[in-house]
Parts: structure tokens; sequence; C-alpha cells
């Protein structure tokens, strides 16, 4: 059996495994895809524990992100016990390589004076720009994930009590805060917008695109980045800097670190912990800027 051939039996797998998510679908297929490449046309049982070393190191050349390497190997390792399990190989050649320890990178984000010159730009006159206001002041407002944000569906708002129902990772469910301009921006949206991109077959996704189905995440990656530009905002913006950017400021401004793990969806505080980073190296601006003896020659 050819490798590629296994690998569409484990794509298979994957898609009729309830607990497995699309994103982590679509992510295992794309590493493990490339790993067929580097591979070629090759029989599976030619396809040993070098091959893996080899395309590691290829990795590395490449100055892939240790993160970005690491998770490919972990989807190669769930690829080959899946094999296993098949009987197809007799053993999981993946297992005992070294994964990259990622590095803790510090998030980029956004300063409120580059949201609120985003925010300025969606033209709230028309149907798909109360939508795209509404979808940016609720990312930033509550810090989703964009996955988090394009699957939303109307039950999920509790306008009585002010707070949004999230399903996150591994189904999980939290409930997050809403400020009142996302809660303004929101009610806007459903009043006014909404019903202009309805389609019979519209169900209850609260996002939607202009054929009636949940807005995709490609779709609002694509308008926030030209509404990014419009603004005059040089930096490279993706939606996940709107998260970053609403746990950097609410850390910034005295919130508890527990409460945002809490809000974020954090499985552990020590996920959340990067952003005391960010909060130091603004510490450190502050005092380069501000002490009266930082800039003093020294005689």
């Amino acid at each position: 059996m050819l490798l590629l051939e296994a690998a569409e039996r484990f794509f298979i797998f994957l898609e009729l495994e309830k607990a497995v998510s699309d994103n982590t679908v679509d992510a295992y297929g794309s590493d493990i895809r490339l790993f067929c490449q580097f591979c070629g046309e090759n029989e599976i049982e030619f396809v040993d524990r070098g091959w893996v070393v080899v395309w590691v190191e290829s990795l590395l050349e490449k100055n892939y992100e240790r993160s970005s390497m690491a998770r490919k190997l972990v989807a190669l390792n769930s690829f080959f016990s899946f094999l296993v399990r098949e009987k197809i190989i007799l053993e999981n050649i993946v297992e005992d390589i070294f994964l990259p320890k990622p590095r803790r990178k510090i998030p980029d984000t956004l300063s409120l004076h580059e949201i609120e010159k985003i925010l300025s730009i969606p033209d709230r006159n028309r149907p798909d720009g109360l939508r795209d206001y509404a979808m940016l002041e609720l990312m930033y407002g509550s810090g989703l994930r964009v996955s988090e944000l394009c699957s939303l569906e109307l039950q999920a708002l509790d306008f009585e009590n002010n707070f949004l129902k999230v399903t996150g990772k591994g189904n999980k469910e939290r409930s997050i805060p809403m400020g009142s301009c996302a809660r303004a921006a929101l009610q806007c949206y459903l009043s006014s917008a909404r019903l202009h991109f309805m389609k019979k077959h519209t169900g209850s996704a609260l996002f939607l695109s202009n054929r009636g189905k949940a807005i995709s995440r490609k779709t609002f990656w694509r308008r926030l980045k030209d509404y990014s530009k419009r603004a005059q905002v040089t930096k490279n913006t993706k939606p996940h800097m709107l998260r970053h950017s609403f746990a950097t400021h609410l850390l910034e401004n005295g919130t508890d670190l527990r409460m945002i793990q809490e809000m974020l969806g954090h499985e552990s505080v020590s996920t959340t912990e990067i952003y005391t980073h960010v909060d130091q190296r603004r510490m450190r601006e502050c005092y380069e800027q501000f002490h009266p003896r930082f800039r003093l020659d020294i005689e």
C-alpha cells in the first residue's frame, strides 16, 4: 500500500470520529500530506524512522516555527498509531522522535487606537458592514477565537444578562461577558442586517455569509485584512490578534489573570501567563520613557 493511500484511510477515520473537530481534520490533513509529498510515491513498508528524522531536519532548514513542527509530529504520530492499530504496519516509527519544545513567543497585539481605527472602517449603512462591525466588536470585546466567532448561533446570546455562551476547544462551554459596544452592534445587526443574508436553508447561525450560511473563518480573515489596510494599520493583522489584544488590554488595566484564563477558555493558567510578558514589556517601555534617571548620561 502506498503511503498516500494509507493517509487517505486515516482521513476517513478522522472524519467519522465524532470527537475530532473539522479544524483538527484540516490541520492533520495538511501536515500529513506534506510528509507524504516529502516521501514521494513510496510503499508504506519502506518508510522508516530515518524518513521522519530527515523530514524534521528539512523543516528546521526552512525555518519552520518549532510549535508548527511539534504539531506536525503530533499529527504524524496519530497517523502511524492508527496504522499500527489497523495492523497495516508493525510499529509506530514516530513515537520515540523528540518533539521540539515550542518557544514561548510574545503574542502580537493591536493598540486600542489601532482597533478603533479598524472599527471605524466598516460601512454601517450596508448589511455586510453592520455584520462585520458586530463581528469585530464581539471578537475584541469578548476575546473569542475566530472559529468560535464564526460558529456562534443565535441561542448563544443572552442580552438580558449581557453574557455570551461559547463552545470552545474540546466542546467545552464557557460564558463570557458581553460589553455594551458589542451588545449594541449585535442588536443593530440582528434588527437591520441579518435578514438580508437569510435564505430558505438558513439555520440558527448568527453571522451569515451571502449564501445564507455561517460565515467562514477565511472570509472574516480577508475582510479584517482589508479593513486593517484601509485603516492604515501597518501590522500584519490577523484575527487572533484581536483575542490577544482583548487579554492584553484587560491585564494592563488590572484584571486578575485567573479571570482572563476563564474568559479565554484556557485549560491551564500557564497558557494565559504569556500575556504577563506583554505587560512586562510595556512596563519596561514606560520605565525607559518616563523614569527621570534612565536617560541621564553617566559621567
